[in-house]
């Protein structure tokens, strides 16, 4: 799927560049209780993430279990870091979702595999979507945008508890505010150009 973008990006080379609008709610990533307070809440109430390359078919090798799911984009550029002391490269959580249990942490029929299965008409979308000139507002807009992107990746983790999802995939949420949730994101301010320094 991946090949799919380069004759869109030799077509649109000279034209202005789509964008994907990342704002960080940095109060809460500074805030480093939260931070460490969600790591151990997620490893405490889930399995350890498993994440796969996204294709038409990624949902056929996930569990039918209750839990959580994001879609990450992981852009090709990397830097190359000395003796692996980081990761080199960037990645971008564009949508964290639940499945498996209602917003009031009761059970409900969907599970990771069937709301993996129902994000393939985002992920099979033509990525010359990215290049029209409207911008997206609502969440089918946004997730047909941005689930085009590749290479694009599906971490998953199992929750056995429902009543925990809702709560977590909340957390997460405000966390990451990822750019495809437009429900529920953390309210951000930005400061005059004259305060911002």
């Amino acid at each position: 799927m991946t090949d799919a973008f380069a004759p869109l990006v030799r077509r649109y080379r000279d034209a202005h560049s789509p964008t994907l609008d990342v704002n960080w709610a940095l109060l809460r990533l500074l805030d480093r209780p939260l931070c460490e307070q969600l790591t151990i809440d997620l490893k405490n109430e889930s399995l350890p993430w498993e994440v796969h390359t996204v294709t038409e078919r990624t949902w056929e090798a996930v569990p039918e279990e209750p839990g959580l799911y994001m879609f990450l984009w992981r852009p090709h550029f990397a830097f190359d870091v000395a003796e692996n002391q980081r990761p080199g490269d960037l990645a971008q959580v564009l949508y964290v979702g639940k499945a498996g249990a209602d917003d009031y942490g009761q059970p409900s029929t969907g599970n990771l595999r069937i709301r993996c299965k129902d994000y393939v008409k985002y992920v099979r979308g033509d990525p010359e979507i990215l290049w029209k000139s409207s911008e997206p507002r609502t969440r089918p807009q946004l997730l047909s945008r941005y689930l085009t992107l590749r290479p694009l990746e599906y971490w998953f983790t199992v929750v056995p508890r429902h009543s925990e999802i809702p709560l977590l995939e909340d957390r997460l949420i405000k966390l990451l505010n990822p750019p495809c949730n437009i429900q529920r994101l953390p309210k951000l301010v930005s400061l005059p150009a004259e305060r911002a320094f």
